[in-house]
């Protein structure tokens, strides 16, 4: 039943034409022509899942066949990956439901023993899903009953490929740093070229053109992944789909049994048809399903960050990407190294967009999905992150506006923390009179990010040092009379005493400068970023 191969499965919503449902060849097809818009079934925190899983499959079953192209038809597509399961006859590891257990079924292994320890049941694809939230208000659970066999398929890969440790029984993938953690993204993506929004940000590129441009790369990039993790992997003929083989919950694979671009699953799950619908029934396991515990994650991901110190994967914070943990992702080669995903040729001319996605692992539940995507640079900015020379000038710059923003952000408290005292002296400030900053300073943050990585680019890229300088103060005058405007606001806002009003204004806007135009402030080597600029007494 639902044979992905050949049967229309997967809506798809497309660039110049009509709504449309395909099978899996034909998404590949419409995806090798840039033809698809969106998957109008995907939730946002599975998109990585559907991404890799592609591109993974891909990659398989064009080096299975001995391809060194992408095919471009769907016939050519399923001929790539019906060549991956030649011993199934009836397409049972591409079939959504499989009658016998004891042959496998997409994403699903097979079960020598019968369904009899599959005794938990879900009615619904989003209760399969990997997202957990203590009091079910992030993303509503159980409220898929009337769906789709894309519904089921999406929700499979994305339990299967990014699923964490949930209780005994409920093993995690081998791709994340501990079952407490999750398998994030960090790549670049072509951009789609689109004019800016009034937001300054561009549309994002189409899927088409990122899955082939990852395809092509991690094709390329095969030999040099074995030669990296020569004590991992089978280089000839490794298990490449795990849910083909048979799975009683108690044998783990070794990584030397696998293919380099192995496709996981973490649960033993089977799909059934039921009067009302499909149902999934799951089983526990006394073991992970690959034994990877040491690896830490390390296993040459092509999306995956790994720490310099430990070189354990990437596990991302409650923070998610925001520009300050992003730029040490992307430029601070002495805590992470760059994915392969990161690391474009200096041919490959164009602008590209960072792709950044995950979700943030937590024990028993999840901590939410971050995903950001509005991150473009130049071509001239990506392959520099893999010059050792220019790459240490991107992480000097980044490191100089990290500090500059800190210089900000530090005279926005204080100038907050002297109005909230009625003008005390710093000597006389009080914890309560700092705590009213938090939310001002929140803001300042959402302000610089959207500022951050344009500036950072800019001045990399600046043609001499005065540009460079001008780009220097071009940044910290934006930040500076954003954080100036939201003082304004919080001295008007921020509990005083009405007859020390007056004072509290002049005092905050007199703090507020001196930390900007001390001796010992980062701006005080670039006097002139002050020329433009009014020492504002709130007067």
């Amino acid at each position: 039943m639902k044979n992905l191969l050949a049967d229309p499965l997967i809506r798809v919503h497309q660039v110049d034409g009509p709504p449309a449902v395909m099978s899996l060849p034909e998404v590949y097809e419409a995806l090798a022509a840039d033809r698809v818009a969106a998957f109008p079934a995907l939730r946002p925190h599975q998109r990585h899942a559907w991404h890799a899983f592609l591109a993974q499959l891909g990659v398989i079953a064009m080096q299975r066949a001995g391809e060194t192209a992408p095919p471009r038809t769907a016939a050519e597509w399923c001929a790539v990956l019906r060549n991956l399961t030649p011993e199934f006859g009836g397409d049972e590891p591409w079939r959504l439901i499989v009658d016998d257990p004891a042959q496998p079924a997409f994403m699903q292994c097979p079960a020598p023993d019968g369904l009899g320890q599959y005794r938990g049941r879900l009615a619904a694809p989003d209760d399969l899903d990997i997202l957990v939230t203590a009091k079910n208000h992030d993303v509503k659970q159980g409220v898929a009953l009337e769906c789709a066999p894309d519904d089921w398929i999406f929700a499979l890969i994305d339990l299967q490929t990014m699923g964490g440790f949930l209780g005994a029984g409920n093993y995690g993938i081998a791709r994340m740093n501990g079952g407490f953690s999750a398998r994030p993204c960090l790549g670049l993506a072509p951009d789609a070229g689109g004019s800016e929004d009034g937001g300054g940000r561009r549309p994002p590129g189409r899927p088409g053109a990122h899955l082939f441009h990852d395809m092509r790369r991690m094709l390329a990039a095969r030999a040099s992944l074995l030669d990296s993790y020569e004590d991992y992997f089978d280089p000839d003929d490794g298990l490449a789909l795990l849910w083909v083989e048979p799975w009683d919950g108690t044998r783990s694979l070794d990584l030397r049994e696998l293919d380099p671009y192995f496709l996981e699953i973490c649960r033993r799950v089977r799909l059934r048809s039921e009067p009302r619908g499909i149902a999934a029934w799951t089983a526990a396991s006394k073991n992970a399903r690959v034994a990877a515990k040491e690896a830490q994650g390390n296993l040459g991901d092509f999306w995956t960050p790994v720490s310099v110190k430990d070189a354990k994967a990437l596990s991302l914070s409650i923070a998610g990407f925001r520009y300050d943990r992003l730029a040490k992702l992307l430029f601070d080669r002495r805590s992470f190294d760059l994915p392969p995903a990161l690391k474009v040729g200096a041919t490959q001319s164009g602008r590209w967009r960072v792709v950044a996605r995950g979700v943030v692992g937590g024990q028993g539940k999840t901590d939410g999905y971050h995903e950001r995507n509005d991150v473009v640079f130049d071509h001239r900015t990506t392959s520099a992150l893999v010059r050792p020379e220019e790459s240490d000038v991107l992480a000097g710059i980044m490191k100089a506006q990290l500090d500059e923003v800190s210089e900000v952000a530090k005279a926005l408290k204080f100038g907050i923390a002297v109005a909230a005292s009625g003008g005390k002296p710093a000597g006389e400030l009080k914890k309560a009179d700092r705590m009213h900053a938090g939310p001002y300073v929140r803001r300042l943050d959402e302000t610089i990010d959207a500022r951050f990585f344009g500036s950072l680019e800019r001045r990399f890229l600046a043609a001499n040092d005065a540009e460079r300088a001008a780009r220097r103060a071009e940044f910290a005058r934006e930040q500076i009379d954003a954080a100036r405007a939201l003082l304004a606001e919080a001295v008007e806002a921020v509990p005083c005493p009405a007859v020390r009003r007056h004072r509290a204004r002049a005092r905050a806007f007199t703090a507020f400068n001196g930390v900007l135009r001390g001796n010992r402030s980062v701006f005080s080597d670039q006097p002139e970023i002050f020329e433009a600029q009014e020492a504002d007494s709130a007067a």
